[in-house]
């Protein structure tokens, strides 16, 4: 586990974060290591690991995760796209399901415009993405999944996908480049 008072930050390139509905609201100097971490490049992704009783707050936010973000610089989020690089870092994926499928996934609004070449440094979902990544000794699942094994391998892929895009950044959304890097390269 990552102690965000103490432990350096930079040495990571993703941070995965479960928050849950009684945690506490972060001292000013952790929320400016996880502000300061986010800006230079890292990932932070944030699981309230709730998207199946998400609908009892009526569309009010996470009181957790209102308390560790309110005093984080959070830039402006949005749903994750359909051709959010996210979608195909490795995987080519149209649903990002975790233990419990269909919460929304929150990205950076408009990642364009920050110092980090374009990548998101954070992202917000409810579909519980550790449990379902989650294995025992012997290899085998320790927690169910809502749907079946296909939603376990799309949470997996997911999971893949997450890791792949706080390691390399958006060189996916370059991709249409290569036909002519590669011609170039032959001549």
């Amino acid at each position: 586990a990552v102690d965000i008072e103490r432990d350096e930050l930079v040495f990571f390139p993703i941070i995965y974060w479960p928050v849950r509905e009684d945690a506490p609201a972060l001292s000013p100097q952790a929320a400016a290591r996880v502000t300061a971490y986010m800006q230079s490049g890292g990932l932070i992704v944030f699981d309230t690991q709730d998207a199946d009783s998400a609908a009892v707050r009526a569309g009010q936010p996470h009181p957790g995760l209102i308390r560790v973000l309110e005093s984080v610089d959070v830039p402006s989020l949005a749903n994750m796209p359909a051709d959010h690089v996210l979608t195909r870092s490795f995987y080519l994926l149209d649903t990002y399901p975790g233990r419990f499928s269909g919460g929304p996934v929150w990205v950076e609004a408009d990642p364009d415009g920050a110092a980090r070449d374009g990548t998101s440094g954070v992202v917000i979902g409810s579909n519980d993405w550790a449990s379902a990544w989650a294995v025992g000794p012997d290899g085998s699942a320790l927690y169910p999944v809502e749907g079946n094994e296909r939603q376990r391998e799309l949470a997996r892929r997911f999971g893949v996908n997450l890791a792949m895009y706080a390691l390399t950044g958006n060189y996916k959304a370059d991709q249409v480049h290569v036909p002519a890097l590669l011609e170039r390269l032959g001549q």
